[in-house]
């Protein structure tokens, strides 16, 4: 998936990545990672509350994605593609997360306060045509909303999942 990625980034080809998708993009650009978000909430002496993903209470308990909302930079691509400032019930399921994007060709289009704490959750690629990752996953939420999951009024509408896929076929056609 590097070479892939690095391949895209230098030929131009859009992307859009989802989680390890755009932690890909991160490191493939060479932005600085969070390996663990509770061991690095916990280096800051900060609590942390497993917002971007469920904690099992046991063993054997199922492990689903957790909604939060994120805000997006306006004349970004991200908005562009969404058109609005605050996207609700985006699905987080990740433990690793970019730190920063300082000294890439990378741009924060989308963050979520996390106790006090300014996570990444959406990346562009500068001076690229279609190049994106996103920290959550709009494929859940389309997900949940055809099998009819009991908990789908939680995440972003159907239509809003839609959007990013719409956007890279019509980028691609």
């Amino acid at each position: 998936d590097y070479i892939l990625m690095s391949y895209c980034i230098e030929k131009n080809i859009a992307v859009v990545g989802f989680c390890r998708g755009m932690q890909m993009l991160a490191v493939v650009s060479g932005a600085e990672m969070i390996q663990d978000i509770p061991v690095h909430f916990s280096n800051l002496n900060k609590e942390y509350l497993y917002q971007h993903r469920n904690e099992k209470s046991t063993p054997e308990s199922y492990r689903d994605y957790v909604p939060h909302d994120v805000s997006v930079v306006k004349d970004s691509l991200a908005y562009k593609i969404y058109q609005k400032e605050l996207l609700t019930g985006c699905p987080s399921w990740h433990h690793q997360a970019v730190l920063n994007v300082d000294g890439t060709n990378l741009v924060i289009s989308g963050s979520v306060d996390t106790n006090s704490e300014k996570m990444i959750e959406i990346i562009e690629h500068t001076g690229k045509d279609f190049i994106i990752g996103f920290q959550f996953h709009p494929e859940a939420a389309v997900v949940k909303h055809l099998q009819g999951a009991d908990n789908a009024a939680d995440f972003m509408d159907y239509d809003t999942a839609l959007l990013v896929f719409e956007s890279l076929i019509d980028t691609i056609s």
